[in-house]
Protein backbone atom coordinates (compact mmCIF):
# COMPACT_ATOMS: atom_id res chain seq x y z
CA UNK A 1 0.00 0.00 0.00
CA UNK A 2 3.19 2.25 0.37
CA UNK A 3 4.32 2.01 -2.93
CA UNK A 4 4.67 5.63 -4.71
CA UNK A 5 2.95 4.04 -7.49
CA UNK A 6 -0.33 3.75 -6.12
CA UNK A 7 -0.58 7.53 -5.08
CA UNK A 8 0.89 8.47 -8.32
CA UNK A 9 -1.40 9.67 -11.04
CA UNK A 10 -0.39 7.69 -14.08
CA UNK A 11 0.70 8.82 -17.84
CA UNK A 12 -1.30 7.84 -21.05
CA UNK A 13 -0.25 5.30 -23.26
CA UNK A 14 1.09 6.56 -26.66
CA UNK A 15 2.62 3.71 -28.40
CA UNK A 16 -0.03 0.91 -29.31
CA UNK A 17 0.52 -2.09 -30.72
CA UNK A 18 4.17 -2.15 -29.37
CA UNK A 19 5.64 -5.23 -27.45
CA UNK A 20 5.91 -3.46 -24.80
CA UNK A 21 2.22 -2.67 -23.94
CA UNK A 22 1.24 -6.10 -25.22
CA UNK A 23 3.47 -7.77 -22.59
CA UNK A 24 2.30 -5.19 -19.84
CA UNK A 25 -1.41 -6.41 -20.56
CA UNK A 26 -0.25 -10.32 -20.73
CA UNK A 27 1.03 -9.80 -17.47
CA UNK A 28 -2.27 -7.81 -16.24
CA UNK A 29 -4.27 -10.18 -17.24
CA UNK A 30 -1.95 -13.25 -16.53
CA UNK A 31 -2.45 -12.33 -12.56
CA UNK A 32 -5.70 -11.18 -12.57
CA UNK A 33 -6.18 -15.20 -14.71
CA UNK A 34 -4.02 -16.81 -11.55
CA UNK A 35 -5.60 -15.07 -8.72
CA UNK A 36 -9.09 -15.37 -10.12
CA UNK A 37 -11.06 -16.37 -7.78
CA UNK A 38 -9.74 -13.64 -5.49
CA UNK A 39 -9.83 -10.33 -7.84
CA UNK A 40 -11.74 -8.51 -10.34
CA UNK A 41 -9.09 -6.59 -11.33
CA UNK A 42 -5.63 -4.96 -11.58
CA UNK A 43 -4.07 -1.97 -12.97
CA UNK A 44 -0.59 -1.41 -14.15
CA UNK A 45 0.11 0.85 -11.23
CA UNK A 46 -0.36 -2.04 -8.79
CA UNK A 47 2.72 -3.82 -10.60
CA UNK A 48 4.74 -0.50 -10.60
CA UNK A 49 4.37 0.84 -13.55
CA UNK A 50 2.38 4.16 -14.02
CA UNK A 51 1.25 3.96 -17.52
CA UNK A 52 -3.24 4.04 -17.56
CA UNK A 53 -3.86 0.61 -18.54
CA UNK A 54 -5.92 -1.87 -16.37
CA UNK A 55 -7.59 -4.96 -16.83
CA UNK A 56 -11.30 -5.24 -15.51
CA UNK A 57 -14.01 -8.55 -14.84
CA UNK A 58 -16.44 -8.34 -16.89
CA UNK A 59 -18.82 -9.12 -14.30
CA UNK A 60 -21.74 -8.36 -16.28
CA UNK A 61 -21.30 -10.77 -18.37
CA UNK A 62 -21.32 -13.11 -15.93
CA UNK A 63 -24.50 -12.01 -14.41
CA UNK A 64 -26.41 -11.82 -17.77
CA UNK A 65 -25.04 -15.64 -18.41
CA UNK A 66 -27.11 -18.74 -17.27
CA UNK A 67 -23.56 -20.52 -18.77
CA UNK A 68 -19.60 -20.09 -17.95
CA UNK A 69 -18.81 -17.31 -19.94
CA UNK A 70 -15.41 -17.97 -22.26
CA UNK A 71 -12.21 -17.07 -20.27
CA UNK A 72 -11.16 -14.82 -23.39
CA UNK A 73 -13.97 -12.58 -23.33
CA UNK A 74 -14.14 -12.36 -19.31
CA UNK A 75 -11.40 -9.97 -19.26
CA UNK A 76 -11.68 -6.21 -20.81
CA UNK A 77 -8.46 -4.09 -20.97
CA UNK A 78 -8.96 -0.46 -20.59
CA UNK A 79 -6.33 1.65 -21.89
CA UNK A 80 -6.34 5.30 -20.90
CA UNK A 81 -9.54 4.88 -19.84
CA UNK A 82 -12.11 7.87 -18.91
CA UNK A 83 -15.39 8.26 -17.52
CA UNK A 84 -17.87 9.94 -19.95
CA UNK A 85 -21.30 10.06 -17.58
CA UNK A 86 -21.96 8.61 -14.22
CA UNK A 87 -25.64 8.38 -12.36
CA UNK A 88 -27.07 10.45 -9.40
CA UNK A 89 -28.14 6.71 -8.42
CA UNK A 90 -25.38 5.06 -6.06
CA UNK A 91 -24.98 1.85 -4.68
CA UNK A 92 -22.48 -0.13 -2.41
CA UNK A 93 -20.54 -2.98 -2.72
CA UNK A 94 -17.81 -4.57 -0.42
CA UNK A 95 -14.46 -3.56 -2.45
CA UNK A 96 -11.16 -5.38 -1.91
CA UNK A 97 -7.75 -4.69 -3.65
CA UNK A 98 -4.91 -6.87 -4.15
CA UNK A 99 -2.77 -3.89 -3.04
CA UNK A 100 -4.34 -3.29 0.03
CA UNK A 101 -3.13 -6.18 2.60
CA UNK A 102 -2.74 -9.94 1.53
CA UNK A 103 -4.85 -13.30 2.51
CA UNK A 104 -6.43 -13.31 5.07
CA UNK A 105 -5.68 -10.17 6.44
CA UNK A 106 -6.22 -8.55 2.49
CA UNK A 107 -8.79 -5.09 3.70
CA UNK A 108 -12.29 -5.01 3.07
CA UNK A 109 -14.79 -2.41 2.92
CA UNK A 110 -18.14 -1.31 1.55
CA UNK A 111 -17.72 1.96 -1.00
CA UNK A 112 -20.43 3.51 -2.17
CA UNK A 113 -20.10 4.93 -6.14
CA UNK A 114 -21.94 5.68 -9.16
CA UNK A 115 -24.70 2.68 -9.95
CA UNK A 116 -23.90 3.66 -13.81
CA UNK A 117 -21.06 4.75 -15.75
CA UNK A 118 -20.13 5.29 -19.40
CA UNK A 119 -16.60 5.22 -20.25
CA UNK A 120 -14.05 5.33 -23.62
CA UNK A 121 -11.35 3.84 -23.46
CA UNK A 122 -8.85 1.94 -26.33
CA UNK A 123 -7.89 -1.35 -27.26
CA UNK A 124 -4.36 -2.99 -27.61
CA UNK A 125 -4.44 -1.26 -31.35
CA UNK A 126 -5.42 1.86 -30.29
CA UNK A 127 -8.86 1.73 -31.46
CA UNK A 128 -11.55 3.49 -29.98
CA UNK A 129 -14.21 1.44 -27.43
CA UNK A 130 -16.76 2.27 -25.48
CA UNK A 131 -18.78 0.52 -22.21
CA UNK A 132 -21.90 1.47 -20.22
CA UNK A 133 -21.56 -0.62 -16.51
CA UNK A 134 -23.65 -0.74 -14.25
CA UNK A 135 -23.76 -2.29 -10.85
CA UNK A 136 -21.07 -4.33 -9.43
CA UNK A 137 -19.23 -3.74 -13.11
CA UNK A 138 -19.35 -0.43 -12.76
CA UNK A 139 -17.83 -0.69 -9.26
CA UNK A 140 -14.60 -2.51 -10.58
CA UNK A 141 -14.08 -0.29 -13.40
CA UNK A 142 -14.26 3.43 -10.71
CA UNK A 143 -12.47 1.19 -8.58
CA UNK A 144 -9.33 0.55 -11.54
CA UNK A 145 -9.34 3.37 -12.96
CA UNK A 146 -9.53 5.54 -9.41
CA UNK A 147 -5.60 3.25 -9.38
CA UNK A 148 -4.82 4.97 -12.37
CA UNK A 149 -5.58 8.25 -10.84
CA UNK A 150 -3.58 7.40 -7.52
CA UNK A 151 -6.62 6.61 -5.53
CA UNK A 152 -7.16 3.89 -3.12
CA UNK A 153 -10.92 2.59 -2.49
CA UNK A 154 -10.12 3.39 1.52
CA UNK A 155 -10.16 7.00 0.55
CA UNK A 156 -14.09 6.54 0.13
CA UNK A 157 -14.99 4.83 3.43
CA UNK A 158 -15.38 7.57 6.30
CA UNK A 159 -15.47 4.98 9.64
CA UNK A 160 -12.47 2.75 9.59
CA UNK A 161 -15.09 0.58 12.06
CA UNK A 162 -16.51 -0.25 8.66
CA UNK A 163 -13.01 -1.81 7.04
CA UNK A 164 -12.94 -5.49 7.93
CA UNK A 165 -10.25 -8.31 7.43
CA UNK A 166 -10.75 -10.83 4.88
CA UNK A 167 -11.14 -13.55 7.66
CA UNK A 168 -13.17 -12.21 9.53
CA UNK A 169 -15.76 -11.16 6.60
CA UNK A 170 -15.40 -14.33 5.00
CA UNK A 171 -16.58 -15.79 8.62
CA UNK A 172 -19.24 -13.53 9.09
CA UNK A 173 -20.32 -14.26 5.19
CA UNK A 174 -20.16 -18.01 6.29
CA UNK A 175 -21.93 -17.46 9.90
CA UNK A 176 -25.19 -15.49 8.35
CA UNK A 177 -25.23 -16.08 4.35
CA UNK A 178 -24.67 -12.26 3.64
CA UNK A 179 -21.80 -9.38 4.37
CA UNK A 180 -22.63 -7.58 7.15
CA UNK A 181 -25.22 -4.28 6.75
CA UNK A 182 -23.60 -1.42 5.86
Amino acid sequence: MDQPSLKTPSEPVVDFGSEELKNLAKDLLDTCLDKEDITAGLSAPQIGLNVQVCVCRRMDLEEKSDRPVKRDTLWEILINPRILETSKKQSTYWEGCLSVGEGDNGLYGPVRRSDLVKIEYKDIDGNDKSLDCKGFFAHIVQHELDHLNGVIFLKYIDDPQSIWKCKDLDNYYNKHGEYPEV
